[in-house]
């Protein structure tokens, strides 16, 4: 009998594992190896085993590596976040392989953070406190700000949007919460987030735009103080949960007090509708989106529902993907994984606690990338001192 087609025993709650954690279907499976329904049916129910030449090719259609087939039993992997999107019921569909890749992803990078951090004698320090759903979102913003080191003038002073998101998140990462930035559909999401005491993390849409990045930065991070994993589509509408975290991200970034002072509005006076190009400037100033602006004002009663619903159709775009540019790998490394994690790769490697075959594996990234990688971080340790 030729290797490849003998019968290899398999539990068959692994290969079930296996498929549902990929978000195939039965008929995805029997499609892809040219079988029936049936075959993989029985597969999974232990009626019948697949040969070596089947599961090196589920190994490649599932992105598992060919060993976690032998594993005794389904694994005991940490749930996927709560789903806190608001879609329809009849438009809201099952995670695609790309978000489940990008959860999986985030996931694999925490566990390391945890083991590496390990393997140096480090211990996790992690900034960052507790709320409920009663606690005074202004407050909690407040307490927030001084927990990053953020001050209003500082952030003023900041170039434009994309300075606004690396330096925010820069001081989200000094709290000890993981950032990274990863590609998945935008439809299916704006950002996700794992609310784990010891090693929190937050998760953006790199696909999304660098507005949304910011304001979805803060909403995770109104879900890390609740301690509740979630996947979110930022919708003002539905659920209490997403209510506050959309109110405790407004409140982060355009503080009610400061946008009350602003000259923009108190010159305004009583009248309700806004120029386009104050909203502009008011957004500038900030460093967020317009519709950031506009809802923060509506929550201080300074406009009306119907306003800023006409304005927000106005400016209502189709969900889509951003113009790629030139891929640079060494600064896509450090957007993905952020600048914490990389920097414990490293760090782990310098000190012979992994290799430099791990390291490539870890970063996801060729190593003769590695000493731009290095001086990309070199450049991040003079900016942020």
């Amino acid at each position: 009998m030729r290797i490849a087609s003998q019968e290899i025993s398999v539990e068959s709650s692994v290969l079930k594992w296996a498929r549902e954690t990929i978000g195939k279907s039965i008929a995805d499976v029997a499609r892809r190896l040219d079988l029936s329904e049936s075959v993989v049916e029985k597969w999974e129910s232990g009626e019948k085993r697949p040969t070596l030449k089947q599961l090196r090719e589920l190994s490649t259609f599932y992105k598992r590596p060919l060993a976690a087939f032998f594993l005794a039993d389904r694994p005991a992997e940490a749930p996927i976040p709560t789903d806190f999107r608001t879609l329809p019921r009849k438009v809201k569909k099952p995670f695609s392989e790309k978000t489940l890749l990008a959860m999986r992803r985030a996931r694999r990078l925490q566990s390391l953070t945890r083991d590496l951090n390990r393997s140096l004698d480090r211990e996790a320090r992690v900034e960052l406190g507790r709320a409920t759903l009663a606690d005074n979102v202004a407050t909690l913003a407040s307490q927030a700000r001084e927990c990053l080191r953020v001050a209003i003038e500082e952030q003023r002073e900041w170039k434009d949007e994309v300075t606004g998101l690396a330096q925010w998140k820069h001081h989200v990462e000094e709290c000890g919460i993981l950032v990274f930035e990863l590609p998945f559909p935008i439809e299916e999401g704006r950002a996700f987030s794992f609310a784990d005491n010891d090693q929190p993390v937050i998760a953006l849409n790199s696909n999304d735009s660098t507005n949304s990045r910011i304001f979805s930065l803060f909403h995770e991070y109104g879900h890390l103080l609740l301690g509740q994993s979630g996947i979110c589509d930022l919708s003002e509408e539905g659920k209490v949960v997403e209510q506050f975290c959309n109110r405790f991200a407004g409140e982060v970034l355009v503080p009610g007090s400061v946008l009350l002072a602003h000259p923009l509005v108190e010159v305004h006076g009583a009248a309700t509708a806004w120029e386009e190009e104050d909203l502009q400037r008011m957004a500038r100033d900030f460093k967020v989106s317009r519709e950031v602006v506009l809802r923060r004002l509506l929550i201080l009663g300074r406009t009306t529902e119907k306003f800023y619903q006409q304005k927000r159709k106005e400016w209502e775009r189709p969900l889509r993907k951003p113009k790629g540019g030139r891929r640079v790998p060494p600064k896509q490394c450090l957007k993905q994984n952020g600048v914490p994690f990389t920097s414990l790769v490293l760090e782990s490697a310098r000190q012979e606690k992994i290799t430099y075959r791990d390291v490539s594996d870890y970063l996801s990234i060729g190593l003769k990338h590695l000493p731009a990688v290095e001086s990309l971080l070199r450049e991040e340790r003079v900016r942020y001192g």
